[in-house]
């Protein structure tokens, strides 16, 4: 799936009182929505990795890589049953 449109804004505080606040939008330097969501995950790997949970941030993504991958499965099946119930 190929994305048409994607924002986000990440706001967060640390225990010791840093706070962060950024929007992860399409812009004219980035209008690919695709390369908006691959920014956004990066930045959170990047504050698993500064927030000392870097082993959990790797696991948490390549659970989520699973399952996306067997979602993307199951959708291309769906569409084959599609595809063959209409021949």
């Amino acid at each position: 799936m190929s994305l048409k449109k994607f924002s986000a804004s990440l706001k967060y505080e640390s225990k010791d009182g840093c706070e962060y606040l950024s929007e992860f939008m399409q812009n004219p330097k980035t209008p690919d929505a695709n390369k908006v969501l691959l920014d956004l995950v990066e930045h959170l790997a990047w504050m698993g990795a500064v927030g000392s949970q870097a082993n959990e941030i790797k696991e948490a993504f390549e659970r989520g890589h699973k399952q996306g991958l067997e979602r993307r499965a199951y959708l291309d099946s769906l569409k084959e049953e599609q595809a063959d119930a209409s021949k």
